[in-house]
């Protein structure tokens, strides 16, 4: 396989703030070889197994399938319970645990570099993410960053709303616009981010003395438009990096962390595939992502040191968030942990205008982000010089296993293991009176995943509720809701394994970002968090 030029040539960032940046010296690799190509195989492999192994071994493979049913099943059941564990920390905050580091916290300052991104966004949106911002408790210490796109359209409209409402809201508003270099860049988000990332860092380095660099800690978070703060948002984030870094004189720890993210943003308006997929996504993060310590999405954080050393965000790849943690991992030689942030924030599904462009975004979106894990496959094997040698084979194990597994192939899968083909022969275990028969295990699996498939409904009654959140819901839609819920999720996976297959075809030209439709949401007033 050819690859990317070595992480190096562009993470050349110095380790203070205080000194100039270098020019991003990064290339792409070929567009077509490529190690995504080993990842649809694998996937394609995983997905048809029950099927080609029948003919293989006819005698035993209901034996397989039994196991690969009853794994899909604990798989989903371990993500729920996890899931609900963090649900339980949400509203926990985090505090000093001795006296001693009480008073090195209370002495010490911070500001937060905070990213918002826009092009197509329409501008109450935009607004509405900006204004959480700006209600924050410690709103005086974010730097807040929006950054458009040349091609923004209503670019000087948008500029000017912003300066005008928000110009005395923080610490510093920056507004940049992002000329894309066709040579070192693709459009999207992670070269619009990372163009915002270094005018942050500009700033710093031009208005903090290096006095004030050294009495002051800095973070990053980036998020997308349809983001939603609660209004603590960054004192949760200053007490969980307090509780990570007690020390003044040790180096900063390498950690990000993550919010739960509910995607509530009119969400009872949705249709019911929307609907449950935002459910599901919310319950895969807090029970897989975070458990897990695959990756962050959307909104995260994150210390300034961790970002001058993983060179911010790398420009020629279509996700910043799936593909952070490789990144972070090779360019840091630590595992970098995802780290659970107990506070919420309030994101938006998939949205359209119409019912049609409701199903057309879904499956575009849907296609964006597993074609963003395989990257990230593509990304780990070029760059990973096995350090941290344990943490980095386990991650890469969970990382396929979960979105080339459960994701791209898990739903095929467990329909494909659980069909009854007229040439295996299925046996049957008797337990006391009862005969259970080994073709109807597919039958017991789906039962064990409505059971995970619950937890999320659940979750998402209780967090809506605690957050002040008031949805048009009724119990029969929801209950509707909640059967469709393994279909929703195996086109999701029919989705996602064409859209691996369609990859190998397609090469780094379909790994683009594309930007996610917000016109769809409504003008009423936007979701409110509680304290």
């Amino acid at each position: 396989m050819t690859s990317d030029p070595p992480s190096s040539m562009y993470n050349k960032y110095p380790e203070s703030p205080t000194s100039p940046l270098p020019r991003d010296e990064g290339q792409f690799g070929n567009p077509y070889c490529r190690w995504t190509i080993l990842f649809a195989a694998l996937v394609l492999s995983i997905a048809t197994l029950p099927l080609w192994l029948s003919f293989v071994i006819p005698k035993k493979i209901a034996y397989v399938n039994a196991i690969i049913i009853g794994a899909i099943a604990l798989y989903w059941l371990s993500i729920a319970v996890c899931a609900l564990r963090n649900f339980s920390k949400m509203y926990r905050q985090p505090i000093p645990q001795t006296i001693d580091e009480e008073s090195v916290w209370r002495g010490r300052a911070f500001k937060h570099v905070v990213i918002v991104p826009c092009y197509l966004d329409p501008l109450d949106i935009l607004i509405k993410c900006v204004g959480t911002l700006a209600t924050q408790v410690n709103a005086k210490d974010l730097i807040v960053v929006v950054t458009f796109e040349r091609k923004t359209p209503e670019l000087m409209l948008k500029t000017t709303a912003i300066q005008s409402h928000f110009s005395n809201s923080f610490h510093n508003l920056l507004v940049v616009r992002h000329t894309l270099l066709p040579g070192t860049e693709i459009p999207g988000g992670c070269s619009n981010k990372n163009y915002a990332l270094r005018e942050a860092y500009k700033y710093v380095s031009n208005n903090f003395t290096p006095a004030q660099i050294e009495q002051t800690r800095l973070t990053l978070t980036t998020c997308d438009t349809d983001s939603l703060f609660h209004p603590r948002y960054f004192e949760v984030l200053e007490a969980c990096y307090n509780a990570e870094n007690p020390s003044d004189v040790d180096p900063v720890k390498m950690v990000v962390w993550q919010p739960p993210l509910f995607y509530n943003w009119d969400l009872d308006e949705r249709p019911f595939f929307n609907r449950v997929t935002g459910l599901m996504r919310m319950m895969m993060m807090m029970g897989g992502l975070i458990s897990f310590d695959l990756n962050p999405m959307s909104v995260f954080s994150y210390p300034l040191e961790l970002g001058l050393k993983a060179g911010f965000i790398n420009p020629r790849y279509g996700v910043d968030d799936i593909i952070a943690k490789v990144r972070w991992m090779c360019d840091t030689n630590s595992d970098v942990p995802v780290r659970l942030l107990p506070v919420a924030v309030i994101s938006g599904p998939t949205v359209g205008t119409t019912w049609w462009e409701e199903v057309m975004e879904w499956g575009r979106q849907c296609r964006r982000w597993i074609v963003g894990a395989s990257e990230s496959f593509h990304f780990f094997i070029i760059h990973f010089r096995c350090s941290p040698c344990f943490s980095g084979i386990k991650w890469f194990f969970m990382f396929f296993l979960y979105y080339g597994v459960l994701l791209c192939a898990g739903g095929i899968l467990g329909v494909v293991a659980g069909i009854p083909y007229p040439w295996v022969h299925y046996p049957t275990v008797h337990i006391g009176h009862w005969k259970l028969s080994f073709s109807t295990v597919g039958l017991w699996g789906l039962i064990l995943q409505y059971i995970a498939f619950a937890v999320a409904f659940l979750i998402d009654s209780l967090g809506t509720a605690r957050m002040g959140i008031k949805e048009d819901i009724n119990p029969i839609r929801n209950f509707l809701h909640w059967l469709s819920s393994p279909f929703v999720l195996l086109v999701y996976s029919l989705i996602a394994f064409i859209s691996i297959l369609r990859f190998v075809w397609e090469g780094k030209p379909m790994a683009g970002h594309d930007m996610a439709a917000k016109e769809g949401f409504s003008k009423k007033e936007s979701p409110q968090q509680v304290n």
